[in-house]
């Protein structure tokens, strides 16, 4: 044995690589390949001489197997003699000679097993081999017969998510975990959406509603051109078109190209508010807000006694009429002062029946000059 001294360093051993050498690779028989010699052909040639040497050792250790099989079987039957036989001379001969012929075999055995050639593809072996299929979520086909407004109400907070998304991994992950939103409703939100922030004057937050919408739009144009009736079919194969630099300028200048048109489309209906704005009818309550004038159907005019107010004002003498349309107490308490007592009580009446008059919250003086 080697001792080491003080202060010596015990040397490290070099790896050993030999466990390498009996990997073959194809492109390896370049290096002993003639230049005059075509690589391809070369490559041939040196593929169906390794598969002839391996063809043979193979068949050669199947023999000798067998031939072992067939010893081992007589090993045994030798042993159950020599628990029966006197002279255990010859048999004990005969095993010896058995056994040193299975060990000679076995070495050789041993060295076809040392010198076979391993391809890359023999070197792995299958261990457990299974096919996992994802389960799509399912939709409920009710959806598809939503009417817009019932759509909206029902998914407005998925909705109001999807429309905020800035990047499109984040689009893709959630559409694949909320297909609902793969509906021609969540295009129209969205548009309605874009319009709705350019007229408030949000282009940037425009723009980015926009991209979402064309995202959900492009999908379902793709399902219908491609025959399918499912837009989850198509939703990966678009997701993985944009990520080349192509398809994503593509997609950037529909968003500028789409964006000029919402911004045209704001304008005409902002000035289409402003002249509905300038013809609308409006008056000052007597809280001082601004209230418009809505016409009302007959029924919804119909007074306390079942006359129409309308009808009624203009069955009315004019001064009483008059009277009644500027809301002057004094003009009215004259006017029915001016009358006889049974056409200016059958007129009151009817003012009463119609809801324009009001007995109980009259002026002491209009009371008096209906009693009159």
């Amino acid at each position: 044995l080697d001792v080491l001294t003080a202060g010596e360093e015990k040397p490290t051993m070099a790896l050993n690589y030999s466990k390498w050498d009996n990997i073959v690779c194809s492109s390896d028989d370049d290096d002993d390949c003639h230049p005059n010699i075509d690589k391809k052909l070369w490559r041939r040639l040196m593929k169906e001489k390794r598969e002839k040497k391996a063809s043979e050792d193979l068949a050669r250790k199947t023999l000798l197997e067998s031939e072992n099989e067939k010893d081992k079987k007589e090993l045994s039957e030798i042993q159950a003699q020599k628990e029966k036989a006197e002279d255990k001379t010859k048999l004990e001969e005969k095993e010896k000679n058995i056994l040193a012929a299975i060990k000679k075999r076995d070495r050789e055995i041993l060295a076809i097993n040392r010198r076979k050639k391993w391809k890359p593809e023999e070197m792995c072996h299958v261990v457990e081999d299974r096919t996992v299929v994802n389960t799509p979520k399912k939709i409920d086909e009710n959806i598809k017969n939503l009417e817009y407004e019932d759509f909206v109400k029902r998914f407005e907070s998925k909705l109001e998510a999807y429309s905020k998304l800035t990047t499109e991994s984040l689009s893709q992950g959630f559409l694949i975990k909320n297909p609902e939103l793969l509906h021609e409703h969540t295009s129209g939100f969205l548009l309605l959406r874009s319009l709705d922030l350019e007229m408030n004057g949000k282009s940037d937050a425009m723009k980015k509603v926009v991209k979402q919408y064309l995202i959900v739009q492009y999908v379902l144009d793709l399902t219908k051109s491609m025959g399918k009736t499912d837009p989850r079919e198509v939703l990966l194969p678009f997701f993985k078109k944009l990520e080349s630099g192509e398809k994503m300028a593509g997609l950037r200048e529909e968003v500028e190209s789409f964006s000029k048109k919402i911004k045209e489309r704001a304008k005409v209906k902002l000035k289409e508010q402003e002249e509905e704005r300038k013809n609308r009818k409006t008056f000052v309550g007597e809280d001082g807000k601004e209230y418009e004038y809505v016409e009302l159907s007959k029924e919804e005019r119909m007074g306390p006694g079942g006359l129409d107010p309308i009808e009624v004002l203009e069955s009315l003498p004019e001064k009483l009429r008059e009277a009644f349309a500027s809301k002057d107490m004094p003009a009215l308490q004259k006017a029915i002062r001016e009358m006889p007592v049974e056409e200016a009580k059958k007129h009151m009446d009817r003012c009463t029946a119609a809801g324009l008059w009001n007995p109980s919250n009259g002026s002491e003086g209009g009371g008096s000059s209906e009693k009159e």
